[in-house]
């Protein structure tokens, strides 16, 4: 049994090194009723998706989202929503807000928890679910035409990605496993959506003993290259704990 009242919508981030993105699917329409078909109440939860935006207009995109089944727990269903996707598993999830304006799903009542992933692109290979046209990576400044209020759970869900960054080193969840100190930066500046001053942000870091040199640098680069850093687990879990005491700015 589906329960037609309670959904999920997960927002994935990704950082490509300069900017972050979201990723954003298309449905496939008959593979998704196909499905649903197999299921004893599709009767009931056929009209949810009669009017949908993304099967009636093929320009609308989508974050990825279902309703939940009866017999699911909202973290386990959101893992698997995730997984079923994209083929991504072990990633940082975590649920930020839940939507229930009355009118946000024309002629049904649709309470949405919201889940916000982060992922860094270049170590994932995302395998795109058959009941998914097509996938892709959007700027945050230039998203196309969207499916019902997804527009405000994106911008709800950085919201809450950029004030948790400040207080819990989560952001490394967007980062390759080594790194430069400039993408680091470059990281927190772009969620944050400000400048930071270099010298005191380095200071900051190093303070935090947050970082281990890998004793390595960048390859094939047109300029200088520049020492690459992993950071220490260990360190992470505390601070993670420990919550207040990482601050970033």
């Amino acid at each position: 049994m589906i329960l037609k009242s309670v959904s999920i919508d997960c927002v994935i981030f990704g950082f490509d090194g300069n900017s972050l993105k979201v990723l954003l699917s298309k449905q496939n329409p008959e593979a998704v009723l196909k499905q649903l078909s197999e299921q004893e109440d599709f009767n009931d939860i056929k009209e949810l998706y009669d009017d949908h935006p993304s099967f009636v207009d093929p320009k609308v995109w989508n974050v990825f989202g279902a309703h939940i089944p009866a017999d699911k727990d909202l973290d386990e269903f959101a893992r698997d929503l995730l997984y079923m996707a994209t083929g991504m598993n072990d990633v940082f999830l975590k649920q930020f807000h839940c939507f229930g304006n009355v009118d946000r799903v024309p002629n049904n009542r649709v309470l949405t928890i919201g889940y916000y992933a982060l992922i860094n692109p270049s170590h994932y290979i995302i395998r795109k679910s058959i009941e998914l046209n097509d996938l892709k990576w959007f700027n945050l400044n230039s998203l196309p035409k969207l499916s019902f209020d997804h527009g405000q759970i994106i911008k709800k869900a950085l919201e809450h990605l950029r004030h948790e960054v400040r207080y819990q080193p989560i952001g490394f969840h967007l980062l390759p496993d080594k790194f430069t100190l400039t993408e680091f930066q470059t990281l927190y500046e772009v969620i944050l959506d400000k400048k930071m001053d270099t010298r005191n942000f380095r200071k900051k870091i190093a303070k935090m003993e947050l970082l281990i040199d890998s004793n390595q640098k960048q390859q094939n680069v047109s300029h200088r290259a520049a020492k690459l850093y992993q950071f220490d687990e260990h360190i992470y879990h505390r601070l993670k704990e420990e919550g207040l005491k990482f601050r970033i700015e």
